[in-house]
């Protein structure tokens, strides 16, 4: 008999203590999940109550980031960031103590993908293969050589018309020069002319 009742008293006892321990049952990002959009923040969701003291931790490729306002509302934890991680492995270390009292403790991985950020050695690399600021050279790219290129086309241009204009102006000159020279003659002829005739009349 006393057996039967030592049976019933556990039985009763287990699913009460089983109930009092806390274990996770979500969080975002997901355990083992590859994240492409901007993490902002971290949420841990347990099968019970946790107390107020429960906290985590986040860790990446550069040592632990900083997460603010870590906040325990029943059985949700859920922390802010103060920017959206970089591309990376995360690693969400949590210790949390059950309603029982019981402490739990366990990591939550997941990675960011595509995210636009750099971690800071990343950064520190694109810095150094940043070459100092120079002054662009106009000769010395495409759209240089095409400016020369035209200029001395359009150089070329002004000399073929000037020398056509002084063509012009030397074939005026001599027009004008032979039709002085024909005038002068056929002037002198005339004169010849008259002083013949002058002379057969007397």
């Amino acid at each position: 008999m006393k057996k039967w009742i030592l049976a019933l008293v556990l039985a009763l006892i287990a699913p009460s203590a089983a109930m009092a321990h806390s274990n996770l049952e979500s969080s975002d990002p997901e355990d083992g999940s590859t994240v492409t959009e901007p993490v902002k923040a971290l949420s841990l969701e347990f099968s019970a109550g946790i107390e107020g003291k429960s906290t985590m931790t986040l860790n990446g490729p550069d040592g632990e980031v900083d997460i603010r306002d870590i906040k325990v509302n029943r059985n949700v934890m859920t922390g802010t960031l103060a920017e959206p991680l970089p591309d990376g492995d995360w690693t969400v270390a949590y210790s949390v103590i059950s309603e029982d009292g019981h402490p739990i403790d366990g990591e939550v991985k997941f990675t960011t993908s595509d995210q636009g950020g750099k971690t800071p050695d990343e950064e520190a690399d694109e810095t150094q293969k940043v070459e100092p600021h120079s002054e662009a050279d106009p000769m010395n790219n495409e759209d240089g050589d095409k400016a020369v290129e035209q200029a001395e086309q359009e150089g070329n241009t002004d000399s073929l018309q000037e020398n056509n204009a002084d063509t012009d102006t030397k074939a005026e000159k001599g027009s004008n020069s032979m039709l002085t020279v024909g005038l002068i003659v056929a002037a002198i002829v005339l004169l010849a002319i008259i002083v013949m005739a002058f002379r057969r009349k007397k």
